[in-house]
């Protein structure tokens, strides 16, 4: 019999889970207007999200949303412009604020940091609707960089008081590797910790078990940026690592003659998920 590790941060981070309970409460509650607009994905998660679309949950782009009027609408775990979530007031919306606690931290620190004249640096993907929405609360002092060379193309005065941060699901390792190139680079800089904690776990975990592991598999949507960096940090230790979404992707593996699997998931992975490929694990080999 197959011998099976599920990580134990596996399933629902909590920023994810309480975004969730949330919005069992809102498709149920009769008094609240529908229907409910998204902007974007609640959570990178498709199964999840097909849950919710049918259950009147009608998800819109952020240009859309600028035109929403006297609606119901959500602002997804991940956060939303500054621009967007103001002019949803102005039109006289009633929104119903899912955005993370960790994402909204951030927003409050680089707020407070322009105030107080500071040049930001945001470690993270600038493409990415989290980084994106981050990026909004500041002015023309912010910068995002993910690679040394993004850094040498920084045109912060050395001089300059900068403090860095962090998208929530940013790699760890990669992450301090850049901080020490920005601290040696600029004089009066120092750094905030904004990764999430989980999302550190998490990491730390999928790193420990993947380096005896005979195979792992990584459970997320393909659109997850801590998905991701999750199989990214597994692939360097064993190469029989494999991002799916569902038991039938799981299904579809060549996976062949394994003692052992670990199972790791993105943080907006349910459960049930996990608890199917486990089944199907067990009834494969």
């Amino acid at each position: 019999m197959i011998d099976i590790v599920v990580a134990k941060n596996a399933g629902f981070c909590f920023g994810v889970k309480r975004a969730i309970d949330m919005l069992d409460d809102i498709v149920n509650d009769k008094k609240i207007k529908k229907p409910i607009y998204s902007i974007g994905a609640i959570i990178h998660n498709d199964i999840v999200i097909k849950k919710y679309s049918e259950r009147g949950v009608i998800i819109v782009d952020e240009e859309k949303a600028l035109s929403l009027k006297d609606s119901t609408v959500i602002l997804r775990t991940h956060g939303v412009e500054k621009r967007i979530h103001e002019k949803l007031l102005e039109n006289n919306n009633y929104i119903i604020d899912l955005t993370c606690p960790y994402v909204k931290k951030i927003h409050r620190l680089v707020s407070q940091y322009t105030d107080m004249q500071y040049k930001i640096i945001i470690i993270g993907d600038k493409n990415h609707v989290e980084v994106k929405g981050i990026v909004s609360y500041g002015k023309d002092n912010i910068a995002v960089v993910n690679s040394k060379e993004d850094i040498e193309k920084l045109k912060f005065d050395k001089n300059e008081k900068i403090v860095i941060m962090f998208q929530t699901t940013a790699n760890i390792e990669k992450s301090k590797i850049l901080v020490d190139i920005l601290l040696n680079l600029f004089y009066n800089c120092k750094s905030v910790m904004t990764i999430c904690a989980v999302t550190s776990d998490r990491q730390k975990e999928v790193d420990m078990l993947s380096k005896n592991a005979e195979a792992v598999i990584v459970v997320g949507s393909q659109n997850s940026s801590n998905t991701k960096k999750l199989y990214e940090i597994s692939k360097k230790n064993c190469d029989d690592t494999y991002m799916i979404e569902s038991k039938e992707d799981f299904d579809k593996l060549d996976l062949k003659n394994i003692k052992s699997l670990v199972i790791c998931t993105g943080a907006s992975t349910p459960k049930e998920i996990i608890e199917e490929i486990v089944l199907n694990a067990r009834a494969k080999f």
